[in-house]
């Protein structure tokens, strides 16, 4: 670092602002802040001090990129640790499980979403076989829990996933993800969108919790039907805003897969979830995309 040289009508900038110098005397020089303050001080003070300035810059500076190169090898290495499912993981406890990490089917899910909308890491739900995957920039908002989700969760004999969407918190006002897709399914062309997905995927639509709905909401040649061919549904967006005011309907869309054909995915199986969510990312964006 060179050692800094002061002249009359410079600017410079010590702890306390920026300053221009009016005079210079032998050992001293006189120094005006934008505030209008001058003083006189001692030359080889303000240069220590902004030589320790610039020094404790250069090392927060290194620092960063030091971080952003660890977080980089971080996110490189996330998912290549994994092979498949196991049986183990196979249950509905995470005891002994660790099928949920980001080294394992959340990292391996998180690298392969091919939207550049949005940014997604990994969370496993807590002491549930699940795990969720969600924009790292809505994890900070306050209304985390009630935020829609794309999801993976297993049970004795199966892998469930695809988009979980709670009702909105009670005690709040405002957008909720829940209203915006209410509101998002009520237009005829998004209807029939997820129609067609559910369609081609072998979607269904579930309350986890059944407190707001039981059975299955399932399309068949274009129609929604309520836990059986009788029992069809005029309007989705209707019937879920009813459901809903029980006030905590826990809604999954999503599709299945036998425990077998997961376990002989191996390591294919964290593309075919990655591509599932990809092909849902149209749901998901409807939510998130204009969420503060």
């Amino acid at each position: 670092m060179q050692e800094i040289q002061f002249e009359v009508g410079g600017k410079y900038e010590n702890m306390k602002g920026v300053f221009e110098v009016i005079a210079i005397h032998r050992d001293s020089m006189d120094i005006r802040w934008e505030n209008g303050e001058e003083i006189t001080t001692p030359i080889e003070l303000q240069q220590r001090i902004i030589e320790r300035m610039e020094h404790e810059k250069e090392m927060e500076e290194a620092k960063a990129k030091q971080k952003a190169k660890k977080a980089k090898a971080a996110s490189s290495k996330a998912g290549k640790q994994f092979s498949g499912l196991e049986e183990s993981d196979f249950g509905n406890t995470v005891s002994k499980t660790s099928w949920r990490g980001r080294g394992q089917l959340g990292g391996a899910v998180a690298q392969r979403f091919k939207t550049k909308q949005f940014k997604f890491n990994s969370w496993a739900v807590l002491r549930k076989p699940e795990v969720n995957w969600l924009d790292v920039k809505r994890q900070k908002q306050k209304d985390l829990p009630f935020q829609a989700k794309f999801f993976a969760r297993v049970d004795q004999n199966r892998l469930c996933y695809g988009v979980h969407i709670p009702t909105a918190d009670p005690d709040a006002s405002g957008k909720s993800d829940w209203q915006t897709l209410l509101t998002w399914l009520g237009r005829d062309e998004n209807d029939a969108w997820l129609k067609k997905q559910c369609t081609s995927h072998g979607i269904y639509l579930v309350d986890l919790g059944g407190q707001g709905f039981g059975g299955r909401l399932e399309n068949r040649e274009e129609q929604w039907f309520h836990a059986g061919p009788d029992n069809s549904v005029a309007s989705l967006s209707a019937f879920l805003s009813e459901a809903g005011k029980s006030g905590s309907l826990d809604l999954r869309i999503e599709k299945e897969m036998e425990k077998t054909a997961a376990l002989e995915k191996k390591q294919a199986i964290a593309a075919d979830v990655a591509a599932f969510f990809d092909a849902l990312m149209p749901l998901y964006a409807a939510m998130a995309a204009d969420a503060p």
